[in-house]
C-alpha cells in the first residue's frame, strides 16, 4: 500500500506537466516537461515577534493625544473667553464713540451760544460807550 502512494506520489507531478496535453496545449505540455521543476521551499519558522514595546509606545501616543485634546479644548474655551471680553470692549468703545460725538455737537452747539452772547455783549458794550461820549460831549456843549 505503501509502495502504491509513493508511486502516486512520484506520478502526480509529472501528471500535472502533461495534463495540457488533454486541452491540445502541446507547447505548454513540453515546456513543463523540460523545465525544472523548482523544489519546495520549506517554510521558514514563525517568528515570534515581541509586541509589547510598541503597545506601550501606541499607549503612550494615546495619553499623549488626550492630553493634547484636553489642552486644545482648553485653548478653544480661553480664546472664546477672549473673544467675548474683545467684543464687550469693541461695544463699550462703540459706545464711547457716540458718546463723545454727542458731546462734540453739544460743545459746537454751546460754542455757538457762547459766540452770540459775546458779539451781542460786546455790541452792548459798545454801544453803551458811544453813548456815553455822545453824553459826554453833549454835557459840554451845554455846561459851560
Amino acid at each position: 500500500m505503501q509502495r502504491v502512494v509513493n508511486v502516486v506520489r512520484m506520478a502526480i507531478p509529472l501528471v500535472q506537466r502533461l495534463l495540457p496535453l488533454i486541452d491540445g496545449n502541446i507547447v505548454t505540455a513540453v515546456a513543463n516537461v523540460i523545465a525544472p521543476r523548482p523544489r519546495a521551499q520549506l517554510a521558514p519558522p514563525p517568528v515570534k515577534v515581541n509586541l509589547a514595546p510598541l503597545e506601550e509606545g501606541l499607549a503612550n501616543l494615546q495619553a499623549q493625544q488626550r492630553g493634547l485634546r484636553e489642552q486644545v479644548i482648553e485653548q478653544n474655551a480661553s480664546l472664546k473667553r477672549v473673544e467675548d471680553r474683545l467684543e464687550m470692549v469693541r461695544e463699550a468703545t462703540d459706545r464711547n464713540t457716540l458718546e463723545q460725538q454727542e458731546l462734540l455737537e453739544d460743545l459746537r452747539i454751546l460754542s455757538s451760544k457762547v459766540k452770540t452772547v459775546a458779539v451781542v455783549g460786546i455790541s452792548l458794550l459798545v454801544v453803551g460807550f458811544l453813548l456815553e461820549l455822545m453824553m459826554f460831549f453833549h454835557l459840554q456843549r451845554v455846561l459851560p
